[in-house]
């Protein structure tokens, strides 16, 4: 029997962008609209672990239009330019990103290839892979490149880890909890009651492209920290 314990992540912030980009091009992160990121709430917190920011990136922080940013008590609301070693206790590597490949596979939720999803997959630890089935990195080719498209309306809601060894591009009313993981891109364009209540994590490991936040003017796209949520996927 070969026993392994997954490794929890417990982000600093909402919403945490790079720490995996190729070197000497920090990742941007993109706040606009009337997006709204919280990390205020205390009871949300796990044990031990306060954030120091709303929403964090390895390069510059960007915002237009009329966003909502909180602070955690004591923090910052933005807190750019991250050195590149504060990442790394709340990143998967790539023994991690094996073993929920493995988890995922057992239970049907392992996907290869760009996906376009209009309704939620199972509620759990959902896997997207590259095409081929390789570690993203800085030299895969672009075949290998792959995109996760969810839009539409998400009423009933998702809960669990979605990790994608690629992009991640999140449009519509779409309600999420718990952790989304992407290896390299991340946009969330809400809309209506678009939500996600947990974390957001994106780490560019093959491109400079930024991380995007923001809101059709209907919208607030609400991103509220919760570490336990995090931690035990909704």
């Amino acid at each position: 029997t070969v026993v392994t314990r997954v490794k929890w992540l417990d982000p600093p912030c909402a919403v945490c962008a790079g720490g995996e980009e190729p070197a000497g091009f920090p990742t941007e992160l993109r706040i606009g609209g009337t997006a709204n990121i919280s990390a205020n709430d205390t009871t949300a917190y796990c044990s031990g672990v306060t954030p120091t920011a709303a929403a964090a990136s390895r390069g510059a922080i960007m915002t237009n239009g009329s966003p909502s940013i909180i602070a955690p008590p004591g923090g910052t609301a933005l807190d750019e330019n991250v050195p590149v070693e504060n990442f790394s206790s709340f990143l998967f590597s790539d023994a991690d990103i094996a073993v929920l490949k493995s988890l995922a596979r057992a239970r049907g939720t392992y996907y290869q290839g760009s996906q376009t999803w209009t309704s939620p997959p199972p509620s759990g630890i959902v896997f997207v892979d590259t095409v081929s089935g390789n570690p993203l990195t800085s030299s895969s080719p672009s075949s290998d490149l792959i995109t996760v498209d969810m839009h539409g309306n998400w009423t009933q809601g998702w809960s669990g880890w979605l990790i994608v060894a690629g992009s991640v591009q999140i449009n519509g009313e779409i309600t999420l909890s718990g952790l989304v993981y992407a290896q390299n891109d991340l946009t969330f364009h809400g809309l209506g009651s678009g939500s996600l209540t947990g974390a957001m994590i994106s780490t560019n490991r093959k491109d400079t492209s930024s991380t995007n936040i923001d809101t059709e003017d209907t919208g607030n796209a609400p991103i509220r920290y919760d570490c336990k949520q995090v931690r035990n996927g909704g």
